[in-house]
């Protein structure tokens, strides 16, 4: 397994995604379901913060698509911690990604850090952290 997920907050309002160690596509597919099922088991909205900084996966039509199934409809926004040398390819795959996997990749942030994006979460989506 290489990844962790998790409540990031108290209210359960957001799950923090981190990719570990040698992490690949089945890892992708994984947090996607373990995600949802966190999801499903609220009733309240629920922000995602995916730490992206350790891998560098290409996501093809499929990835996308099986993405899409597994986005529960209290979903809120994604906010993706990126490296500055990704961030034109993770904007490129998100405009992509929109026309193939709308649900998906519908609220689509950037940040450089953890930090960076629970601010984002807080002065956006009034997320509170403790």
């Amino acid at each position: 397994m290489g990844y962790l997920i998790q409540w990031d907050n108290t209210d359960k309002t957001v799950v923090l995604q981190q990719y570990t160690g040698e992490a690949g596509k089945e890892d992708l597919y994984h947090l996607a379901e373990e995600s949802a099922n966190m999801l499903n088991g609220v009733s309240h909205t629920v922000h995602l913060i995916i730490d992206e900084r350790t891998i560098k996966l290409s996501l093809s039509s499929v990835d996308m698509k099986y993405l899409e199934m597994h986005v529960p409809p209290n979903q809120g926004a994604v906010v993706m911690l990126v490296e500055k040398n990704s961030l034109p390819y993770k904007q490129w795959i998100q405009t992509l990604g929109k026309s193939r996997a709308p649900k998906a990749f519908d609220k689509p942030f950037f940040a450089a850090t953890l930090e960076e994006a629970r601010e984002l979460l807080h002065q956006l989506f009034g997320v509170r952290y403790p």
